[in-house]
């Protein structure tokens, strides 16, 4: 008897449920049984339980291992933090893996992009670490700046603090370099603005270098993040294995996405030692939720990455090929896919296409 693969599943808000449930349905067609748990998290769970992220939904994630979720949106005026960051913080998740490859049939000027953006998901400026000019926090860091030597800051100055440890960059560095040589890839490149940042992104970058020494098959290399994005405009076929602080991943990941057909056809994985998270890397949407209309691509691809990490990679396989074949033939895909004169299908419609692939 096959043991099911126990997964949680998190709707999120805005399109979230409506990719969410369509990547369910691919997914049950992939081949493996999956024993899926929903459960609430975001502004539906805060709502009605007081939090945006209850303990009982992190208790089940540690519990089944991993999770398909969807967008989680946290808005200027909510009075939670960003469940995206806590969630990371509470499941020690430290690797944020998105890959950027062109399918055919996207509209691209750049059909053979085929590379992948790495992240550390720990400190940075998300850490929260962030006040405004009026509040005494912020006053008493500008006269902490100033009692250390540094420039007065403006009493108007709010401040965000960017905290880099050498510990967590170096056990990131060595998950992507790790995810790079598992996957294939040949070359692994730090992205940084050490020249001006160097105690922060030089901790970074010292951290990177000395992770990858450890794995001697790959070619480790480092560029400043303006550099990378002009590299990715001109010609992102050079990339291979992009290593990045989490905000500069978040910037170069969008950037990278877009050249692929933009964030709807762009997955992510969030890794840790004992759980995963993948999720789209695109946003809640609000504007077309509950339209039908929303491309499920890339959460149906965040559900591949989600049966490879598992160990079900011929599954996944079929997942990509399927999603590939459906968007390459054009006449049963969303609105951002369709090309001109072709009727888009709804959400709902495109995952039956891609589930009914697989399963001829």
């Amino acid at each position: 008897m096959v043991t099911p693969l126990r997964a949680c599943l998190i709707p999120g808000d805005g399109i979230g449920p409506e990719v969410i449930a369509a990547a369910r349905r691919v997914l049950d067609a992939s081949g493996v049984e999956i024993e899926w748990r929903s459960l609430e998290v975001g502004s539906a769970a805060y709502e009605r339980q007081g939090e945006a992220l209850p303990e009982e939904a992190v208790a089940a994630i540690r519990e089944c291992g991993v999770a398909l979720k969807g967008p989680v949106a946290t808005r200027r005026e909510d009075p939670f933090r960003s469940v995206n960051v806590e969630l990371r913080e509470r499941l020690d998740l430290f690797l944020g893996v998105r890959p950027c490859r062109a399918l055919p049939g996207t509209r691209t000027p750049f059909p053979d992009t085929d590379l992948a953006v790495l992240r550390m998901l720990h400190g940075d400026l998300y850490a929260g670490i962030d006040y405004a000019a009026d509040r005494p926090s912020a006053a008493a860091i500008r006269d902490a700046v100033a009692a250390a030597g540094g420039p007065l800051l403006s009493p108007d100055s709010a401040i965000s603090v960017k905290p880099i440890s050498a510990a967590a960059a170096e056990r990131a560095a060595a998950a992507a370099c790790r995810w790079a040589q598992d996957n294939g890839r040949e070359r692994v490149t730090a992205v940084h603005k050490a020249n001006v940042m160097r105690g922060s992104d030089g901790a970074f970058l010292a951290a990177a270098r000395s992770a990858a020494a450890e794995y001697p098959q790959l070619a480790v290399d480092d560029v400043l993040v303006d550099r990378v994005c002009a590299d990715l405009v001109r010609d992102p076929g050079r990339l291979d294995v992009l290593f990045a602080p989490m905000l500069y991943g978040d910037v170069v990941s969008d950037l990278a996405a877009a050249l692929c057909g933009g964030l709807g056809v762009a997955p992510g994985a969030n890794l840790g030692d004992a759980s995963a998270v993948f999720e789209p890397v695109h946003g809640t949407c609000e504007k077309h939720a509950g339209k039908a209309r929303a491309n499920p691509t890339a959460a149906i691809l965040s559900g591949a990455l989600m049966l490879r990490h598992v160990g079900e990679g011929e599954a996944a396989a079929r997942v990509e090929a399927a999603v590939a074949e459906v968007v390459r033939e054009g006449g049963t895909v969303t609105y951002d896919l369709a090309a001109p004169g072709i009727e888009p299908v709804t959400t709902s419609a495109m995952a039956e296409r891609i589930a009914s692939t697989i399963e001829r």
